[in-house]
């Protein structure tokens, strides 16, 4: 501002100052008008839209994205709404579009277990299969009618389902026959996991886990009393926090992630879990462990990393830049990984998620757009 009014120095009660303390009439209106003036103008300049750099967004599907089915360093699907299923034989550079038979409905989970044998189930317990790829698909009757959440297989053979209403479904032969393996019940089943043909476990609404050492003939209820100090902890009344996600290295060390930021772990095949410092308050729906490295993702483009083997997290702030619900990652090693979400959300990383690139879907990344993250 000095340097505006720089040779405009005036006598006011006998001192010199920078500034025209008490300009006479016309003179005022003057000096103060030309600094507003310059101000829009330069304003303006800066905000022009005509020189904001814009970048380039790439859809590969404009659908929400819920599934992923990494098979080896080449073979991905991908699944979510209307029945999109979508294909890359080059680990996720390029996708193509495969036709499902479904049109109407969400595929909210994909499972493959080779290059070739793959499925997909959703909305009233829809399931669909493939045996060339994806090249063609055919419907399964599962024999149900509530909403399938999630997919799990083992082999060609073996595979699981679960969902709305205490569903749990089973095949022991890649889906020609699926079998009921629990009652009904008033209770939303959100994921599934095996390490083998007979150890498993479920996680749904309300902390439930379910464990089963017999491939799923009982399951019997694990309790986890962590759960509870995060419900004392709240200021109203409430049930345990829903859980979405389960992973597990083999018969006895695992975690689950959910609702409040939760994150659990067991050291003994769930006897008993432990509620490991949260990251954040946003629900969590998806976590995978490679050696030391672990990667969890959720809502509002939540994504923690985790370089101990999983004992514990830290969120990657800028290494995401979408703001979207993330549903599902996969990583194929601990350097290759990839996740889903929202709008047609796919997202890489090469570098074991220091970094990740969005091939598919919206940045929120404001540099890009030539003004400042706020």
């Amino acid at each position: 501002m000095n340097n505006k009014h720089k040779g405009h120095h005036r006598v006011h009660n006998g001192e010199v100052g920078g500034f025209c303390i008490e300009p006479p009439g016309r003179w005022r209106c003057f000096l103060v008008f030309v600094p507003v003036l310059l101000l829009l103008v330069t304003g303006c300049e800066k905000f022009d839209r005509s020189k904001i750099k814009m970048p380039e967004f790439h859809f590969a599907t404009t659908e929400n994205l819920h599934s992923i089915a990494w098979v080896d360093a080449g073979h991905v699907w991908v699944s979510g709404n209307y029945g999109t299923i979508l294909f890359s034989p080059d680990g996720g550079a390029t996708w193509k579009a495969q036709d499902s038979g479904i049109t109407d409905q969400l595929l909210g989970c994909i499972a493959f277990a080779d290059t070739e044998k793959g499925w997909a189930a959703g909305v009233k317990a829809t399931i669909v299969h493939t045996t060339d790829g994806g090249k063609t698909w055919d419907r399964q009757h599962s024999g149900a009618e509530e909403d399938i959440h999630d997919l799990f297989f083992l082999d060609e053979s073996y595979g699981w389902a679960v969902g709305e209403f205490g569903l749990v479904l089973h095949t022991a032969d890649g889906g020609k026959t699926w079998v009921r393996q629990k009652d009904p019940d008033d209770i939303y089943y959100n994921d599934v996991f095996f390490v083998d043909r007979r150890t498993g476990w479920i996680v749904g609404e309300f902390g439930t886990i379910l464990h089963t050492k017999n491939g799923g003939a009982t399951w019997q209820v694990q309790e986890c009393l962590a759960l509870n100090d995060v419900v004392k902890d709240a200021d109203w009344d409430r049930p345990l926090p829903a859980l979405y996600g389960i992973y597990f290295l083999d018969r006895r060390q695992g975690w689950c992630v959910g609702m409040d930021g939760v994150i659990v772990k067991t050291d003994d095949g769930g006897q008993t879990w432990s509620l490991l410092t949260r990251a954040t308050d946003k629900p969590l729906y998806s976590i995978v462990i490679k050696g030391q490295k672990g990667w969890i993702v959720g809502n509002k483009g939540v994504c923690l990393m985790s370089h101990d083997g999983g004992a514990t997290w830290t969120a990657k702030d800028r290494s995401l830049t979408t703001k979207f619900w993330l549903r599902e990652i996969s990583f194929v090693d601990d350097k290759h990984g990839m996740l889903v979400g929202a709008r047609g959300t796919i997202a890489q990383t090469g570098d074991g998620g220091d970094s990740w690139v969005i091939s598919s879907g919206f940045s929120y990344d404001m540099e890009e757009f030539g003004l400042a993250d706020f």
